[in-house]
């Protein structure tokens, strides 16, 4: 296999990563196609179709990428305001005892 297919095998194997959540190995699989990029000079004329390619599954995987970012971002916003009601809960049972008309009795 050519290193542009490899480049493009890596990128459809990092989509796939990437659509199952397997942040981790997507990381270190990315690392190692960029490092494995910057080893090539220029591409061949041959190879045109396949940087194509490449290029088409990069944007497929960024915009998993992005879409991920936007719903953790989402999920964190929510533990805040999350946060705060539970804060307030505490606060509302940590006053002091209060007396109310049916206390005397």
């Amino acid at each position: 296999m050519d290193p542009w297919s490899t480049l493009l095998a890596r990128a459809n194997a990092e989509r796939t990563l990437a659509a199952e959540g397997r942040w981790d190995e997507l990381a270190a699989s990315t690392a190692e196609r960029v490092a494995l990029a910057a080893t090539l000079g220029p591409a061949p004329r041959g190879a045109r179709l396949t940087l194509e390619a490449l290029a088409v599954v990069q944007l497929e995987l960024t915009a998993t990428l992005e879409y991920a970012r936007a719903q953790t971002r989402r999920e964190l916003g929510g533990l805040h305001t999350g946060r705060g009601a539970v804060a307030g809960y505490a606060a509302s049972q940590s006053g002091g005892a209060r007396r109310w008309i049916n206390d005397q009795a």
